[in-house]
C-alpha cells in the first residue's frame, strides 16, 4: 500500500492546487472568517471546493471574551454540515492581506477541539487569486456530503484567566508569556501587558514584499531576538486571542512542543486583573504610542 505523503502545515498556492487535483486523502478547504465579514465576497468567488467557516458560529460573545470557544455539540453539528470529518485534512485560508489573521485563530480553535491534520494557505485568498486565479462562485454553498465531526477537547491548547493569574502571582518562570500586539499597545499609557511578558509583534512575522509568512529561519531569529526560548513552554496572548494564535502557529512550525493561547487575552486581563499586574511602561520613543 502506497504511503500517504504528509501535507505540510504551511501550503503554497501551487501545493494546494496540486493537492486539490490529486490528493489520495479527503481534503476539506475552509475559508475562515471571524463573523461573516467576507461572506458576500465568498459567495461571489472562492477557492474551488471551499466552504465558508464562521468561527463565531455557536459562540456567545461577552464583554470579557468577545471571541470565545463554541458550544461543543453545536460546533460538531456545524462542522459536520460543512462536510468536515475528523479523518479529513483541513486547509484553511482567509482574505486578510497575508492570509493568517482568521486562519491562525481557526487553526488554534480546531487544534483545541482535537484536529491535528491542518494546513494554512500561505498568502491566503489574495495570493491564490494572483498566482492561480482558479475561482468559483457559490450557488447554495452546500457540500456534496455531510461529514461526521466529533470534538476531542485538548485543554492544553487554551489558558483561562485564573490560570494566568496563578502563573503571574506565583512568578512561575516555567511558562513564558508572549504578546503579539504592536509595541504601542504592549507598552504606554493606552496599552499595557502582563508582567514579564515578551513581545513579538504580529506585524513583524510577515514578508511584506511577497505578502506571505517569513521563512522559518527569519521567524526563528525574530523569536530569539525577543527572548523567546522555543525549547520551553509558552503562552501566547494579544488583545482578543486572534493574533496570539498566529504566534502559536509559528511556534508549532518552529518545533515548540508546549504552546497555548490565553483566549481572553488583554481584553479580559485589563478588566479583571489587579492593577499591579497590568504593566504600563513608556516606550523609548515618546511618539511610539501615538
Amino acid at each position: 500500500m502506497k504511503a500517504i505523503k504528509a501535507i505540510p502545515p504551511v501550503l503554497s498556492c501551487q501545493a494546494l492546487k496540486d493537492l486539490l487535483r490529486s490528493s489520495s486523502q479527503k481534503v476539506s478547504v475552509l475559508e475562515a472568517d471571524i463573523g461573516k465579514q467576507f461572506h458576500n465576497e465568498f459567495l461571489h468567488a472562492h477557492i474551488p471546493k471551499a466552504q465558508f467557516f464562521d468561527q463565531l458560529e455557536c459562540t456567545q460573545p461577552t464583554k470579557l471574551i468577545p471571541r470565545g470557544l463554541p458550544d461543543i455539540k453545536c460546533f460538531e453539528s456545524y462542522l459536520s454540515r460543512l462536510g468536515v470529518s475528523n479523518k479529513d485534512h483541513i486547509v484553511l485560508y482567509d482574505r486578510s492581506p497575508m492570509g493568517f489573521y482568521a486562519t491562525s485563530r481557526a487553526w488554534w480553535l480546531l487544534k483545541t477541539y482535537g484536529m491535528d491534520s491542518l494546513s494554512i494557505l500561505n498568502g491566503g485568498f489574495h495570493k491564490w487569486a494572483k498566482e492561480v486565479n482558479d475561482l468559483e462562485p457559490s450557488n447554495d454553498n452546500q457540500p456534496k456530503e455531510t461529514g461526521i465531526f466529533t470534538v476531542h477537547l485538548n485543554e492544553n491548547m487554551v489558558k483561562d484567566f485564573q490560570t494566568m493569574l496563578n502563573i503571574v502571582s506565583s512568578k512561575d518562570k516555567k511558562q513564558q508569556i508572549v504578546d503579539a500586539r504592536p509595541r504601542n499597545l504592549f507598552s504606554g499609557e493606552k496599552g499595557g501587558h502582563l508582567p514579564d511578558s515578551l513581545n513579538v509583534s504580529y506585524n513583524d512575522v510577515f514578508d511584506q514584499d511577497n505578502q506571505c509568512l517569513k521563512s522559518k529561519k527569519e521567524l526563528q531569529k525574530l523569536f530569539e531576538k525577543a527572548g523567546v526560548n522555543l525549547s520551553k513552554p509558552a503562552i501566547y496572548t494579544c488583545q482578543t486571542g486572534t493574533t496570539a494564535s498566529t504566534l502559536a502557529f509559528i511556534a508549532h512550525i518552529l518545533g515548540q512542543k508546549s504552546y497555548s493561547v490565553y483566549n481572553g487575552s488583554f481584553t479580559e486581563w485589563q478588566q479583571r486583573a489587579p492593577k499591579e499586574y497590568i504593566i504600563q511602561e513608556q516606550t523609548s520613543s515618546p511618539a511610539a504610542g501615538a
